[in-house]
């Protein structure tokens, strides 16, 4: 049988759910559900995604976290303001993040709550079950071929529109098409190379110490100057991680440079930064590097790497700014390396798509340069840069940058994650074009 709905969302991890948190704190959640709405997702289990498998702290407050439950209009999701779980993401106001893992159960029961709304209001949630791909079909519908993975049956849902939230992903040749500095680091450091995303996440530093095996004083690269670069040496750092690390052990390759956000002007001015001007600060806010700035721990660290106001230098970690492709020191800090952590970013894991001929349907994200999966409206771009009629995309990798009424500053380049976006600003944009159709299917009828 085939059902046919208004909106029809693919992953109920952090991002897919983050939609449902937007609608509600938005008061729309209701209507979103009343006019037709189903999530997909392989996972038992919805909200947390894949998080809790990375034993580093979050780069979104405990606060942020706190704003799913504290303003829900939900009454079974505000019901949960004291429950254990959300205490213990509570214990954690005012410190340098949550512990992913505590993140990731905190997540997961809100999502249980807001997903419980969506199929008490006549919503559906399939859990267990895997998209296999998504076809154009004439009238602007999407079909959806989803297989059940308890049992293996199939079956099809006809959607106006579609959302891709699945997340992203750090393939084998996202790293082997790479060069730093000129050197294809794939290749070349086969035998001591280490995705960030597998030494982020729970077996990471038991790889790393399988790699360094038997060198007493080991020489550490971590490529990349992104929040995972960041986290990376941060876990490298921990007195848990079992490294004996001598001054000057880690070396940080990075092409931008590194700032820390500051809430003001002045704030920064105040510690002595001084590295900014009017195109790096936020006009909504006034933040400064609000968008390109670390927080939290990695913006901890970074204010000591680069000694603002006095901070203790962290002797451990050297800074080595990328200088072109022709960079001869930046090859050989790699070369003279025990272990190569590669932080080189994320690619978005889209389900196949499908024109109205059951054809490949190219999306930009695909071309060679990979550009940003979504426009501006977070509306899925194809090749040609033009919108995809009724697709949608959020999440990591999506490549969403805020813009206008959202704020940012403008000389940031790149793209932004955060929980705090995907639950509010990103998360209600697409909501607000979801319910749009709906509205607009309901006056023609």
């Amino acid at each position: 049988m085939t059902m046919l709905v208004n909106s029809l969302i693919i992953g109920a991890g952090p991002a897919g759910t983050a939609i449902l948190s937007a609608a509600d704190k938005n008061g729309c959640l209701p209507e979103l559900v009343a006019a037709g709405l189903v999530m997909v997702d392989r996972a038992d289990e919805v909200g947390d995604g894949l998080i809790g498998r990375y034993t580093i702290n979050s780069d979104s407050t405990a606060e942020t976290f706190l704003t799913a439950v504290n303003q829900s209009k939900v009454d079974a999701v505000r019901a949960l303001e004291h429950d254990p779980v959300v205490r213990a993401v509570a214990a954690h106001i005012g410190d340098l993040g949550v512990p992913l893992p505590k993140a990731a159960t905190f997540l997961k029961l809100v999502g249980e709550r807001l997903s419980g709304f969506v199929q008490s209001h006549g919503g559906s949630l399939l859990t267990g079950h895997e998209a296999l791909h998504a076809q154009q079909m004439p009238g602007g519908l999407w079909r959806v071929h989803v297989r059940n993975l308890r049992d293996g049956s199939a079956a099809d849902i006809l959607s106006r529109a579609l959302v891709i939230a699945t997340g992203g992903h750090q393939p084998e040749d996202l790293i082997a098409e790479k060069q730093v500095a000129g050197v294809p680091v794939a290749t070349r450091y086969a035998d001591k190379l280490l995705r960030s995303d597998i030494f982020l996440a729970q077996e990471g530093l038991g790889e790393a110490r399988r790699i360094l095996a038997g060198r007493a004083n080991p020489r550490i690269v971590v490529l990349g100057g992104s929040t995972s670069a960041l986290a990376a040496l941060n876990k490298l750092l921990r007195p848990d991680s079992g490294l004996a690390l001598a001054d000057g052990a880690l070396t940080l390759l990075h092409r931008r440079p590194l700032r820390p956000f500051y809430p003001s002007a002045e704030a920064a001015e105040a510690e002595g930064f001084t590295e900014f001007g009017p195109e790096d600060i936020c006009p909504i806010s006034g933040f400064v590097y609000r968008l390109a700035g670390f927080r939290l721990e990695a913006r901890a660290l970074v204010v000591r790497l680069l000694g603002i106001n006095g901070s203790p230098p962290e002797p451990r970690v050297r800074l080595h700014r990328i200088a072109g492709e022709e960079d001869l020191e930046a090859a050989r800090i790699m070369d003279e390396a025990d272990l190569v952590i590669a932080a080189l970013g994320y690619r978005p894991l889209a389900i196949p798509l499908r024109d109205s001929d059951g054809e490949h349907l190219p999306i930009a994200a695909e071309l060679p340069h990979h550009p940003s999966m979504v426009d501006g409206a977070c509306r899925v771009t194809g090749m040609d840069g033009m919108p995809v009629p009724g697709l949608y995309g959020i999440g990591l990798a999506a490549g969403f940058v805020p813009h206008g009424p959202l704020g940012g500053e403008p000389s940031f380049r790149g793209q932004a994650n955060g929980l705090w976006l995907w639950q509010n600003d990103v998360g209600q944009l697409i909501v607000e074009q979801l319910l749009r159709q709906a509205r607009t299917e309901r006056a023609v009828a």
